[in-house]
């Protein structure tokens, strides 16, 4: 019994805590696969909300380095997330024109040179199809996977005690199960015993043998 108790309850224990790792990774994946898509979801409404501006406005004839009211609009747009690096529209040609962060202003934006920044990128076009630039929204991505981190740490140290107390419970659990298998062995051992005839037998020889050399 211990033997197999010793073989048995390790295994138990090593599939219950690989079975609360996967949960916690699962959840973990899906915390922040529902952190980043809100996340783009805020970006692509800021962006076609300045996109449909711009768009308006080239549609009334002003073209988009005359549209002077979007300098304000960024900024306000800015404020509202503390996370944003910069609001940019640019040219077709990838000139920024208009940033809310004013050292933007006149650059080439490059998406491969912006590795710091977590980017979403909305293209404009005006009321016949023609290109007239784009809107960058750029977020600070080191505060992103910051946040990530410290929703990993949470989980992590919600899933670790849960993990150990199930590992616990389980291998407790499973002890008791063997040894309720192995004392209903015995006693259908002991019972198969004593139905068996030719022991009887044996046993009343045995009983009789001393009276006989009386």
């Amino acid at each position: 019994m211990i033997r197999l108790a010793l073989r048995t309850v390790p295994v138990f224990a090593v599939i219950i805590g690989f079975a609360m790792f996967l949960a916690a990774y699962m959840n973990f994946s899906g915390v922040r696969s529902a952190y980043l898509d809100l996340i783009r979801s805020r970006m692509a409404m800021t962006a076609d909300g300045i996109g449909n501006d711009i768009s308006t406005a080239s549609t009334l004839g002003i073209r988009l380095t005359e549209q002077a009211t979007l300098p304000g609009l960024l900024a306000r747009q800015k404020a509202t997330d503390p996370l944003t690096l910069s609001i940019d529209v640019a040219a077709d040609d990838g000139t920024v024109v208009f940033s809310s962060d004013a050292k933007r202003v006149g650059t080439n934006d490059a998406a491969a040179n912006d590795a710091g920044a977590f980017r979403q990128e909305e293209h404009i076009a005006n009321d016949i199809g023609a290109a007239v630039g784009s809107v960058i929204v750029r977020l600070d991505r080191a505060a992103i996977d910051a946040e990530i981190d410290r929703l990993r740490f949470d989980i992590l140290n919600g899933a670790v005690p849960a993990g150990l107390a199930a590992v616990a419970a389980g291998s407790l659990i499973c002890l008791l199960l063997l040894t309720n298998l192995h004392r209903r062995a015995r006693q259908s051992a002991l019972g198969a015993s004593d139905d068996d005839p030719i022991g009887r037998a044996t046993r009343e020889m045995q009983r009789l043998q001393p009276e006989s050399h009386a």
